[in-house]
């Protein structure tokens, strides 16, 4: 039994949909699984589906039994049928239950002691169930003999020993009693419960699972719960395969199922559709050959929620929907119970995340040393990089947004998110300054003063090439430029050194800011990546 509190994975059981395409290659052995696996299967074979029907049960050797006799005074035996089939009751003899059920059993016991004594009253119940040995051989875990009950079913058995090997057919089973084989497809036990499909094991069976061949499939796509690839089994069906792929969704379209049939190259044969009813049931189904094809359409947009996520420095962070090209971000702001006291306005972004685009060759040329890129290549990842410093930041100015400026109240779409980070309430001053670190945020103040306040220059101060790093942008320019600016909170000023400079602790501060902005899009883009 598994420990509480102990999480496990769950055992693959039945013809598992291999999604189409796959080469059903086997997959590293977890012999711990393994283990546990047919631990769980011994602790359960003597458990009972449902009470025992002596009708159906028959009798064999090392079946206990209980007998009851009423005389002047009750006596009871406890019996064990010998192993040649026979049950010696004392006082009355041998009575051979060979091939016989327990409620027949009961009929030849009572008659037995009716011969011995007089007006007896007679009760037979069975006091346990008999162990037997099965050889389980074929595509399993573990080939050999496993103990039995005749209750223990086919699953069981192949659970016992192990479990199915990854390439296992669970269609193609053989069970080799006396002689004869019976044939056992446990798909549509796996599938629709149907114990039919997976009958009980008697002592001396042999139990053969056969391979999966990667070319007799029949593939269903779609608009199903399971889709994916099934061995093909002689009388399989269109109905029988959408009930192993457990059904339609909710979202098919069942009244133009699509049916192709192809040749032994791929070349299509024939194409049809059919028509399911409400209740299921297909009509016109047909039976299906290997490497038929079934399609089930699926309705665009069905019910397709619409959201954005607003997280941060608001009073109610979490998903919203919306109607796309309707909702408006005020509103959704509003919706969130609006702005924390903590949060910073001039820092908070839109981000479409439809925006985000994936660049492959820029991934290529991140992997190599830069020493080694080509001229084009350095160029090319520089570019990139600045572009990438805002992936799908939208150009909103929230104060004037909430000042109910309508232009910068832009519609949502799905999947944006808005993100209000807390405020700062500090710029950063590193680099050739006599006191570098946080100095605390004042509005309008000069980067001049910022660095005053820092202990002004220090040695060898390289003045006149001071730079802004702007926190929310991540964009780097003179500070003693001529452009329209200001010193916002999270700004880092950097103090150059006059003779080689200190590039490299200006570029880490650089660096950090750019990362601080990645870090934000990327934590509100991988809070959607777990929702959906």
């Amino acid at each position: 039994m598994c420990a509480p509190g102990r999480g496990h994975s769950q055992p693959s059981t039945g013809e598992e949909p291999r999604g189409v395409g796959t080469t059903g290659q086997s997959t590293p052995f977890d012999t711990t699984l393994t283990r546990e696996l047919s631990q769980r299967s011994l602790e359960s074979s003597a458990l009972l589906e449902r009470p025992i029907d002596p009708e159906r049960y028959q009798l064999g050797p090392n079946d206990q039994l209980t007998v009851m006799l009423t005389l002047s005074k009750p006596i009871q035996y406890e019996l064990v049928v010998a192993p040649d089939g026979k049950l010696i009751i004392p006082g009355v003899g041998a009575i051979d239950l060979r091939n016989r059920s327990l409620a027949e059993s009961e009929v030849l016991i009572q008659q037995a002691i009716a011969r011995v004594y007089r007006d007896p009253t007679a009760a037979v119940s069975l006091r346990r169930m008999r162990q037997f040995k099965v050889s389980v051989i074929g595509s399993v875990r573990r080939t050999g003999m496993v103990v039995a009950t005749p209750v223990t079913r086919v699953s069981e058995v192949i659970d016992l020993a192990g479990g199915a090997s990854t390439r296992s057919s669970k269609r193609d089973i053989q069970i080799v009693r006396n002689g004869q084989i019976i044939p056992v497809d446990l798909v549509p036990f796996y599938a629709n419960g149907d114990l039919t499909a997976n009958p009980t094991v008697e002592g001396g069976d042999v139990v053969k699972v056969g391979v999966q061949d990667q070319r007799n499939i029949i593939i269903i796509t779609g608009g199903v719960q399971r889709p994916g690839e099934f061995t093909w089994h002689h009388g399989d069906s269109v109905s029988s395969l959408i009930r192993y792929a457990f059904g339609f969704t909710v979202d098919a379209v069942t009244d133009s199922i699509e049916v192709v049939t192809v040749d032994e190259v791929g070349n299509i044969r024939q194409r049809l559709f059919l028509r399911a009813t409400p209740d299921g049931q297909i009509l016109g189904d047909r039976p299906l050959e290997i490497g038929d094809q079934v399609f089930v359409r699926q309705k665009k947009g069905f019910h397709a929620a619409s959201r954005v996520v607003v997280w941060g420095e608001v009073k109610y962070p979490g998903y919203y929907s919306i109607e796309p090209h309707s909702t408006r971000l005020r509103e959704i702001i509003q919706r969130a119970g609006g702005f924390t006291e903590q949060a910073s306005l001039a820092d908070a972004v839109l981000i479409r995340r439809r925006l985000i685009e994936q660049d492959p060759e820029y991934g290529r040329i991140a992997q190599i040393d830069p020493d080694q890129r080509t001229p084009e290549e350095t160029e090319y990842f520089r570019v990139k990089n600045r572009e990438f410093q805002r992936p799908g930041i939208l150009t909103v100015d929230f104060n004037k947004l909430m000042n109910n400026d309508e232009s910068e109240n832009l519609f949502l779409q799905h999947d944006d998110s808005v993100f209000v980070p807390q405020t700062r309430g500090f710029v950063k001053v590193s680099g050739k300054v006599k006191n570098p670190g946080n100095i605390s945020y004042v509005a309008d103040r000069t980067f001049r003063e910022y660095i005053q306040l820092a202990g002004g220059y220090g040695w060898n101060a390289e003045e006149g090439e001071e730079k802004v790093i702007k926190g929310r942008t991540g964009e780097t320019f003179l500070a003693d430029s001529q452009d329209d600016y200001s010193i916002e909170s999270g700004d880092a000023i950097f103090v150059p050194e006059k003779a080689k400079g200190d590039f490299w602790s200006g570029f880490a501060t650089a660096i950090t800011i750019v990362a601080q902005v990645a870090t934000v899009i990327a934590v509100v883009v991988g809070l959607l990546n777990n929702k959906n």
